[in-house]
Parts: structure tokens; C-alpha cells; sequence
């Protein structure tokens, strides 16, 4: 078996641990350290803020390490620095640690072992079938999504919210290894060529088919530029909504049970779409896919904001899983195609505080309004005008063809 695909399962456990919480899970703590803390839900959303602000200077550090270091190494290290984050998480004594030590976790292990690391590692081993593993190794944050929001709702349930941390941290722990022993930087290092195509001699790189730009020309590009809007546009919209999922939902009257289902619901349809809009980078022209993803947010926003029934909020959840899993592999498919493998860490963390400058006021943006109005229609009607936005944005976007 071509080792790339080794990589993609190394990848691939990564993403389910990492974004799997971050992503998903998240969201059913937010009521039991509101009760524990005596605090609103401003006041549980700074730990987003912090994290998306941290982001700021951690994205472009950990980009570049991720071109010029081993990044076997940086997401082993991400994945023993989660596991003592999380126990950490369980002892804290006030809102503020909690705040404090979620926030510098959410940006450093994000940073070493989240999206653009493992997205550079697989990269770098495909090129003919980039989007096909992409999608692969995405998925492994919709399966974080199904597996662990299940698994914590019952831990949190029967144990208590600490109990919860102490095990998803024993969960990353356990990971290590796996992560360790699949990872691989680059193809020439075991005499390979991308798509497991012939092979190259030890230690020398496959041909790019560009130059790899640096630093000063990624920002002077203008796709770098209209892309990272509207992708940070799309990821502000949605991470801001998904972790104020579950509180919505009962605030309708869902039991938390059918919350946790609702977050279920929306990971599953994240596998699904990674696997359609991985397939189809391959075959179709990305801009399309990302328009795609884009349209359903909007659909799944303007949904939930007429405050529905249990079973319509399912629908939403759908349209919203679809959507985000259309996101990582196209957006991914599209920086490589853009700059390049040898660039794409670089390109990644540069864009990284464009996403955070968007993300980090929507976490506020959520929490202000809805302690101001008691709900979240007026949000929701605001975040689809914003997708609108991200979907003009990537019109001019123009993407150099498939070598």
C-alpha cells in the first residue's frame, strides 16, 4: 500500500481528536460551566474569543514551522500538549482559568496538530488524487463530531463535566502513538513521488510545477486575499453558530439528548460532504464547491432562524454538516493549487489571522446579542447576510489549472 495513505490515517486521527472537540464538542459544556461558574454566556464565549485571538500570533508561527520542521513532530507534540490541556481543563477553580487555559489550547494544539498541519501532510504526498484524500482525512473530524459529542454527553451526564475533560484527555493520550508511527513529511524521504507514482531518489524533493512563493508575494496576491475573506467569512458563521448550537436548541424545548443528537446529525452529514466535495475537487472547479457549501450555510441559517421545531432544526443540522464538510477539503485543494505544497503552511498560517480578525468578534457577536435580546434570530438573519458576502467575495478568485 503507497504510504501517502498511511499518512492520511495518521491524519485522519488527528483531525478526529482535535477538531472533533474543538469543533464539535465544545458546545456541550457551555451550560454546565454557565451553572457551575454562575456566569452568562458572554462570559463562557471569551474562552472562543481568547483562543481565535491567541490564533492571531500562533497561525503564522506554526505555518511556517510546519514548511521548514518535521511535522511529524509538531503534531505529536500538539497531541501530548491536548491530552495535559484537557486535564488541566478539569481542574480549573474559576471561569477565568477555564477561559484562560481553553483559549491557549484552542490556538497552540490547533496550531501543531489541527487543520493546517495535517492538511499540509497529505498534500504533500498527492497530487492527481489531492482532494480524494483530503476528503479522507477531513472526515476524521466528522467522525470526532459523531463519536465524541456522544461520549461526552454521557460522561458529563453520569460523571460530571470534570470527569468528561480527565477522559477525553486520557482519549488524546492514547492517540499519540498512532499519530507518531503513520506520519511521514514528505514522500522523497522514503524514496517515494506524490500519488505513489515511480520513485525518487532518497532526499531529493518531487518538482513543483511553480516557483513556491514567499511571505511578501503570498500577501500581495490578490486570491490570497478575496479567498481568505470568504473562507474566514464561512468558518466565523459557522463555528460561531455550531457551539451555540446546543444551548439553541433547547432553548426550543429539545431535551439535551436531542441536542446531543442534533450535533450527531451535523457530523454525520459532515462525513458525508467530505466525501462528495473531496471527490468532486478532483473532477469539478473548486470555486463551485465552495459556492456550494457557502449556499447551504445560508440555507441552514435562514432555517434555524424562524426559531423551528425539533425535526426542521434536523434539516438545518444537515444542510450545515454538508456544508462544512465541503469546506476543508476544497478550501485545502484550493491553497495548494494557489501556492503550492512547498508554500502551503506558509500560505495557511498568513491567512490564519484574516479568519481570526472575523472569527473572534462573532463568538462576542453571539453572545452580546443574545444576553441583550434573549435569542438568536437577529444573529442568524445577520450571519446570512455576511455569507452572501463570502459568495461575491470568491467570484473574481482565479485558480491556476491542474498540473
Amino acid at each position: 500500500m503507497f504510504f501517502g495513505w498511511r499518512v492520511v490515517a495518521g491524519s485522519f486521527v488527528a483531525m478526529l481528536l482535535v477538531l472533533g472537540f474543538f469543533t464539535y464538542t465544545f458546545t456541550l459544556f457551555v451550560v454546565p460551566l454557565r451553572e457551575e461558574f454562575g456566569v452568562g454566556l458572554e462570559a463562557v464565549m471569551y474562552s472562543l474569543t481568547l483562543g481565535t485571538l491567541l490564533s492571531l500570533l500562533v497561525g503564522p508561527v506554526s505555518g511556517y514551522l510546519v514548511d521548514h520542521l518535521s511535522v511529524r513532530t509538531l503534531m505529536t507534540l500538539g497531541c501530548l500538549l491536548f491530552a495535559g490541556s484537557l486535564y488541566t481543563m478539569s481542574h480549573v477553580s474559576s471561569i477565568f482559568e477555564f477561559n484562560l487555559v481553553y483559549g491557549t489550547s484552542f490556538a497552540v494544539v490547533n496550531g501543531l496538530a489541527g487543520a493546517v498541519a495535517t492538511s499540509a501532510a497529505v498534500s504533500r504526498w498527492f497530487v492527481r488524487s489531492r482532494g480524494r484524500a483530503l476528503g479522507i482525512m477531513t472526515i476524521g473530524s466528522s467522525v470526532g463530531g459523531i463519536l465524541l459529542p456522544a461520549i461526552t454527553a454521557w460522561w458529563i451526564d453520569t460523571a460530571g463535566w470534570r470527569v468528561a475533560f480527565q477522559n477525553l484527555a486520557v482519549l488524546a493520550l492514547l492517540a499519540t502513538p498512532w499519530v507518531w508511527f503513520n506520519i511521514r513529511n514528505r514522500p522523497a524521504d522514503l524514496g517515494m513521488e506524490p500519488d505513489g507514482d515511480g520513485a525518487a531518489p532518497a532526499g531529493e524533493e518531487s518538482p513543483e510545477p511553480m516557483e513556491p512563493p514567499g511571505m511578501k508575494q503570498i500577501v500581495s496576491a490578490r486570491e490570497f486575499w478575496l479567498i481568505g475573506l470568504s473562507v474566514g467569512f464561512l468558518i466565523a458563521v459557522f463555528s460561531s453558530t455550531l457551539s451555540n448550537l446546543s444551548p439553541y436548541a433547547t432553548e426550543l424545548g429539545a431535551s439535551d439528548a436531542q441536542a446531543s443528537t442534533l450535533i450527531m446529525v451535523l457530523a454525520i452529514h459532515g462525513l458525508i460532504g467530505k466525501l462528495l466535495f473531496g471527490a468532486g475537487a478532483d473532477r469539478y472547479p473548486l470555486k463551485w464547491g465552495m459556492w456550494a457549501a457557502q449556499g447551504l450555510v445560508v440555507v441552514a441559517l435562514l432555517i434555524m432562524s424562524t426559531e423551528p421545531a425539533y425535526w426542521v432544526m434536523v434539516i438545518a443540522a444537515i444542510c450545515m454538516g454538508l456544508a462544512t464538510g465541503g469546506l476543508l477539503p476544497v478550501w485545502n485543494s484550493m491553497m495548494a493549487r494557489v501556492f503550492g505544497v512547498d508554500s502551503y503552511g506558509r500560505a495557511m498560517g498568513l491567512m490564519g489571522p484574516i479568519i481570526t480578525l472575523l472569527l473572534m468578534p462573532a463568538y462576542l457577536f453571539v453572545g452580546r446579542m443574545h444576553d441583550a435580546f434573549g435569542n438568536y434570530v437577529a444573529t442568524l438573519l445577520v450571519f446570512s447576510g455576511l455569507m452572501l458576502l463570502a459568495i461575491v467575495l470568491l467570484g473574481p478568485v482565479r485558480l491556476p489549472s491542474q498540473d
